[in-house]
């Protein structure tokens, strides 16, 4: 997750999440506003538990069945750094609840959560639009747009996507199906639409990064 990244991070846990048992607690901790007057956080939702800021990291799973404010200092390590809670703080409750402690009982309800927006994909007619959301160490362009919008508009065959100058036809299975060089697409490992660069970078090749607009319609369009 990039420093400071509270969006990237929301959008990472989504992606995680599902992946885990029920009964798991998820702590988080991406928090430029350690120290200041955001409110420490937990949750549980669909049978997980969530604990971090109250910073719009959570947006994915808020509000959620029962939230909280942990305002037990007890529960805590007995000093406190103003720029650690992840120590001091978040990991100590996680740790509590993790044993068996109840949830109800680390503090008290907390009505208004911080959510913040997170980016969707938009369809009109039989396109598809959406934005790039993240940019992997490889150079990958991971997109908002998923397998199932799509299938929505019946846009898995004969498409074309265009970002920036860049215009792909079709989709691939992997990276190798295209030639070294070549930009493709293809649905990601999370069920994302990625635009990538065979043994190389999308972002360098395209010269776009993070909120770039991204289109599908038919390739006969």
């Amino acid at each position: 997750i990039p420093p400071q990244d509270v969006r990237a991070a929301a959008l990472a846990l989504i992606d995680a999440v599902p992946f885990f048992p029920q009964g798991t607690v998820h702590l988080a901790v991406v928090d430029p506003g350690v120290g200041g007057d955001r409110k420490p956080l937990a949750a549980r939702k669909d049978g997980h538990f969530f604990i971090g800021p109250d910073n719009g990291v959570f947006s994915g799973f808020l509000p959620g069945e029962y939230v909280l404010e942990l305002d037990r200092p007890e529960l805590f390590l007995p000093r406190v750094s103003r720029s650690f809670h992840g120590r001091d703080l978040f990991a100590p409750v996680a740790a509590r609840l993790a044993a068996g402690k109840s949830l109800r009982e680390l503090g008290s309800p907390l009505a208004d959560p911080v959510i913040i927006e997170l980016p969707r994909a938009r369809k009109s007619g039989d396109a598809v639009a959406g934005e790039v959301v993240a940019v992997d160490r490889f150079g990958n362009l991971i997109t908002c747009i998923r397998r199932e919008d799509l299938q929505a508009v019946r846009l898995l065959e004969d498409l074309c996507i265009t970002v920036g100058s860049i215009t792909i036809r079709g989709l691939r299975r992997t990276y190798a199906d295209a030639r070294e060089g070549e930009m493709l697409a293809l649905v990601g490992s999370g069920g994302y639409l990625e635009i990538s660069c065979n043994r190389g970078s999308a972002v360098d090749k395209a010269g776009l990064g993070r909120e770039a607009v991204v289109v599908i319609e038919r390739a006969s369009l």
